[in-house]
């Protein structure tokens, strides 16, 4: 096949913010993810298609009886509530202790391209763990250091507890998706090993009046495979639809969001759709979420010609971790600094 190279996913669409942009009166869909976890192999296929038909139509879905514990969810976001409520300088002292990485503490309004508005955010990462002898292998690679963590360690074994279950989650989650395109189910699966992984601890303070002054996060998508996001009570979180209208994602009780990234847009060939979405918070109040963001080995390339039936391959192979490492430099100061 020719390959017919065509702008990335999130340069398709318009991402300008209006104060008074109207919503659309469509919603998400909800799948059940126990017939894939338990089910017979018909159940499997029914759910599998089901998450293919959201990831081609919304590039997002609600999934339930995901098999997740409530109580790892709940520490987490408490261990959330608490770090945030540090002092500043204790916050920074868990920043990175080299650039270039997605782990430890990033400050308010860093993630900011050039010429916009900044987030009104700030964060915690932690990556996948890694033995001495790889860090020594990967030292010189954006994404792959030491996790960096406060001193308290009932945070840090509440975090882990979270990243560890998400992990497995969205390992199912790939399996299903693979065997949607009559893939073998480990075909994702197989190329994470020793994954840049990252699940983020996020807190929005209330936003400011005037949307030009930022928001929660401006319309963006994210970059690697998949996301795996879990929300307080607190809304917010918008998609964008095709025709452009913003969808509202309330929170679910129990349930996760799951919405494709352009990693898997890329490599299915456009046909699962990795959206454009935002968190405006007019809640008034504090807002948590913790996103998981599902990424491959830094080294492993991503050609949509791997995947059969995608027709007229329109993306070009590229390299997992240097993709998303430039988007990475596009969005946050301290990568550019």
């Amino acid at each position: 096949m020719t390959s017919t190279a065509v702008a990335p996913p999130e340069a398709q669409y318009d991402t300008h913010v209006e104060a008074d942009t109207g919503m659309s009166a469509e919603s998400i869909p909800v799948i059940d993810f126990s017939g894939y976890l338990y089910g017979t192999r018909q159940q499997r296929t029914a759910v599998s298609q089901a998450i293919a038909d959201a990831c081609r139509r919304y590039g997002f879905f609600y999934l339930e009886q995901h098999g997740m514990a409530t109580e790892l969810v709940d520490n987490a976001f408490d261990a959330a509530r608490e770090f945030f409520a540090l002092p500043l300088d204790e916050r920074i002292a868990c920043k990175a202790s080299t650039g270039r990485q997605n782990r430890g503490y990033q400050p308010m309004f860093d993630t900011q391209r050039e010429g916009e508005a900044p987030d009104v955010k700030e964060s915690f990462d932690m990556g996948f763990p890694l033995d001495d002898a790889a860090l020594a292998r990967l030292a010189d690679l954006p994404f792959y250091s030491r996790n960096a963590w406060p001193q308290d360690a009932g945070f840090r074994y509440r975090v882990e507890n979270l990243y560890y279950a998400m992990l497995n989650c969205g390992q199912q989650v790939l399996r299903a998706m693979a065997e949607s395109l009559a893939l073998d189910a480990n075909f994702f699966v197989s190329r994470c090993r020793q994954p840049f992984t990252n699940m983020r601890l996020v807190h929005y303070p209330p936003q400011p009046p005037a949307v030009d002054g930022g928001i929660g996060a401006r319309p963006h998508t994210d970059k690697g495979l998949i996301t795996l996001l879990l929300n307080d009570a607190n809304g917010g979180l918008h998609v964008q639809s095709a025709d452009g209208q913003w969808i509202d994602a309330p929170p679910r009780p129990g349930a996760l969001i799951i919405n494709v990234g352009d990693l898997l847009t890329r490599w299915t060939n456009g046909r699962f759709r990795s959206a454009v979405h935002r968190v405006v918070n007019v809640s008034g109040n504090e807002r948590f979420s913790i996103p998981q963001f599902h990424h491959l080995n830094y080294f492993a390339e991503v050609d949509p010609a791997d995947i059969p039936g995608g027709g007229e391959v329109r993306y070009p192979v590229i390299q997992a971790g240097e993709f998303v490492g430039a988007g990475f430099k596009r969005d946050r100061k301290s990568w550019r600094s």
